[in-house]
């Protein structure tokens, strides 16, 4: 059962990171592609969601659960958490 919850977790993982890019690359296409009026409504419920404080991310709850089961600890959020994989630390 171990093993299948590791591959649940890359996958999600992963999944995570597609969306991520998806929704980046999106905001500027979104900008350029559609008149001002239906842009500018999009691309702001987009950074209201990804930059939220208050909003839980369903995608790191589950990765937590996930990463739970596998016996690794849980992250506060999910770039965070792998700007500090890459070395990289975030200012204060």
């Amino acid at each position: 059962m171990k093993i299948i919850n590791e591959i649940l977790l890359f996958l999600i993982q992963w999944l995570h990171w597609t969306f991520l890019v998806l929704i980046g690359v999106s905001v500027p296409l979104v900008l350029l592609l559609e008149p001002i009026y239906v842009s500018l409504p999009i691309c702001a419920w987009i950074m209201h969601l990804g930059f939220s404080r208050t909003l839980d991310c369903p995608w790191t709850r589950l990765e937590n659960v996930y990463r739970s089961k596998t016996g690794r600890p849980e992250i506060g959020g999910f770039i965070s958490h792998n700007l500090k994989v890459l070395g990289i630390k975030k200012k204060k």
